[in-house]
Order: C-alpha cells, then sequence, then structure tokens
C-alpha cells in the first residue's frame, strides 16, 4: 500500500505537464537535439530503461536491441521530416513509457524476436514523433541520436551492474514509469 502511494505521487509531481511529450524547440540546431533527450521525461527514461533491460539480456542479443533502437528511431525520424505528423503521438509515447516500465519491473521472458519487435515499435514512436518536431533540422536529429546512443550506454552500465541496491533502485524506476505512463495516459 505504501508503495502504490508513493509510486502515484512521485508520478504526479515528475509529470509536469499533462502530456507525454511537451513540445521542446528541437529546430535550432546540434545542440538543442542533443539536449532533448536528457530533458524531455518521455525520451530520458525510456531511453535509459531500455539500456538496463537490455543489458539483463543474454550477451549475444542484448546489445542488439539499443542499436535497433537507434537506427529505427532514427529512420522514422526521418520519415517524419518529410512526411505528415502522426495523430495519436502522445498516446503512444505514453504507452512506450509504460510498456517499458514493465519491462523494468516483470522478470518475464521474451524470444529475441518479440524483443526486436517490441523494441522497434517503441523506436519507431518516439522516432515519429521527434521527427515531427524536428521539421528541417538534421543537425538537430545528428544530435537527436548521439544522445539517446548515449543514455542507452549509461542504462547498460547501469544495467550490468550487480549490487542489490542499484537493482532494486531498477525496480523503483520501473514502477515509477508504469505511474507515468498510466497517468499520461489517462490524462
Amino acid at each position: 500500500m505504501k508503495k502504490s502511494i508513493f509510486l502515484g505521487l512521485a508520478a504526479s509531481l515528475l509529470s509536469g505537464a499533462a502530456y507525454a511529450h511537451p513540445g521542446h524547440d528541437l529546430q535550432t540546431g546540434f545542440a538543442s537535439g542533443f539536449l532533448h533527450p536528457m530533458t524531455g521525461w518521455d525520451h530520458m527514461l525510456v531511453m535509459l530503461s531500455l539500456g538496463i533491460w537490455a543489458a539483463r539480456r543474454p550477451a549475444q542479443q542484448g546489445w542488439q536491441l539499443p542499436v535497433l533502437f537507434v537506427a529505427v528511431m532514427a529512420a522514422f525520424a526521418v520519415l517524419a521530416m518529410v512526411w505528415l505528423p502522426m495523430s495519436l503521438a502522445e498516446v503512444l509515447v505514453a504507452a512506450s513509457v509504460l510498456v517499458m516500465g514493465g519491462l523494468l519491473l516483470a522478470k518475464v521472458e521474451l524470444s529475441k524476436w518479440a524483443q526486436f519487435s517490441l523494441v522497434g515499435l517503441v523506436a519507431a514512436v518516439h522516432g515519429y514523433v521527434h521527427g515531427v518536431e524536428l521539421g528541417q533540422s538534421w543537425s538537430s536529429l545528428v544530435g537527436m541520436v548521439l544522445a539517446t546512443g548515449t543514455l542507452h550506454g549509461l542504462g547498460w552500465m547501469l544495467g550490468r551492474q550487480q549490487q542489490p541496491w542499484l537493482k532494486a533502485t531498477t525496480q523503483l524506476l520501473g514502477g515509477m514509469m508504469m505511474g507515468l505512463g498510466a497517468y499520461w495516459l489517462l490524462a
């Protein structure tokens, strides 16, 4: 009971706007693109959690997940930059935060192809949403891709740690992400 109350309060305090992806000015170049994943809760949480989750996969497939994410995200960002925006973007981003939080909490084993499909879908959503914001700022895209890889790497390092307190912290992060994702979906 206390854990549920804490998670609910934390999600409320951290949420800020009722949108999963509040607008950021990504059309001002490389630095803006690089800083966006570090300052947007949706992007930062999903990137860190993906790195942590991937680090816990078997060695032969774990590293492939962040690489797949960055490639699919960049491809869908380019698609959005040259095509039309998507109307369900906010809902899909909120759902991706919820799903990645669930993956941190769950101790469920997914097949390699299920993992690739899930990561590809989350990457496509984030890439498309961010691509819509980028407009025609290709340097912002480069910055965003590099920052995304950096966050994956940080998450990977955290996920490889064996300290019990750090494992408990990632469980807490997963719970907070589920609460935040659910809040964004309902708001």
